[in-house]
């Protein structure tokens, strides 16, 4: 068993401390839709992209509004009905949204905000991003910018 595969045995038999369950539901989903095809390192990584978004100045400050922002999940608005329909994919998306959420992975994608599936070829948003690892299918990137130097910037402290 890999080391990935053993804390996520080990962190579903843990009792959870206190999550904010919505947060918790929105950051499932979002592993969910975007990245249960992929191994753990891979949905991990997903998963980080959301938290790092809302420590980020350009983006909502809660998981749950990064997620249904617009036009930013694919799945948020194309797909009709969101209720999972793999369970055992479903089970494993709350266990890493949930050590995602408890810091209890590193991040592994060196503080990506974006990212995009590898059979996407350069994304319109891409030339104002930096490469920081290449994950299963997705190619992940950071970003220090912000989209317009006349919004007010939220306080990430």
């Amino acid at each position: 068993m890999g080391i990935v595969a053993m804390v996520l045995v080990g962190a579903a038999t843990m009792a959870p401390p206190e999550l904010d369950m919505k947060d918790h539901e929105c950051l499932s989903m979002n592993i969910y839709h975007e990245s249960r095809g992929e191994q753990a390192q891979g949905q991990i990584a997903v998963a980080q992209v959301t938290v790092n978004r809302v420590k980020h100045r350009q983006w909502p400050s809660s998981i749950c509004e990064v997620v249904y922002q617009p036009k930013q999940f694919s799945w948020t608005h194309l797909i009709k009905n969101h209720s999972p329909k793999e369970t055992k994919a479903w089970k494993r998306a709350q266990v890493i949204a949930r050590d995602v959420l408890i810091g209890n992975v590193a991040d592994v994608t060196g503080g990506a905000v974006f990212y995009h599936a590898n059979w996407i070829k350069n994304p319109y948003w891409a030339k104002e991003v930096t490469l920081s690892k290449v994950i299963g299918n997705h190619l992940f990137y950071t970003w220090d910018g912000v989209w317009d130097d006349d919004d007010v910037k939220r306080d990430t402290d």
